[in-house]
């Protein structure tokens, strides 16, 4: 089975999140940017606190999460923005220090990339990985967009209520 998903499969499945969100009033927007072929996108604001798991340290923290689609991979990717309460953004060595990925090597599971879209700074799960993590839920999920980030969410703090995961 095609780990890839089309623009306009991927555009009906980030459509159908943002209905489920305006019934959840959960925040999630749909946006455009004309005369893109991948022009549109979801966003998401929201406030979390975040831990350091050695130190126990707690700061507070605003997310702003994008899912757009990457043209040259065929998959969704989960872009990010995070801002401490001064309004200082925080870096990717920074934000890895409140990660539980100890094991990992950031490099290959966060990167800072153009959105595909915006072509802007972001922090991103690499896209690399996406074809594998999506290939299981081609076929067999109504939306692989939310079974998707059903599981690389908590990877960025994004976890999804479950009248999402129902809609799948």
């Amino acid at each position: 089975m095609d780990a890839h998903l089309s623009v306009e499969d991927f555009t009906k499945c980030i459509k159908d999140i943002v209905a489920v969100s305006d019934q959840l009033m959960d925040g999630w927007m749909l946006n455009e940017k004309k005369g893109n072929q991948n022009g549109y996108y979801i966003s998401k604001r929201c406030t979390k606190n975040l831990t350091k798991p050695d130190d126990n340290i707690n700061v507070m923290v605003t997310f702003e999460y994008h899912i757009a689609y990457h043209i040259s991979y065929s998959v969704p990717l989960i872009c990010f923005k995070v801002w401490k309460q001064d309004g200082s953004m925080l870096s990717l060595e920074e934000y890895w220090k409140f990660n539980t990925l100890k094991d990992s090597n950031m490099y290959d599971t966060l990167t800072q990339l153009d959105h595909p879209v915006l072509c802007q700074p972001f922090l991103t799960l690499h896209p690399c990985r996406t074809q594998e993590t999506i290939q299981p839920f081609m076929g067999h999920s109504k939306n692989p967009v939310v079974s998707w980030l059903s599981v690389v969410g908590p990877f960025v703090h994004l976890n999804l209520l479950q009248e999402y995961l129902n809609s799948c």
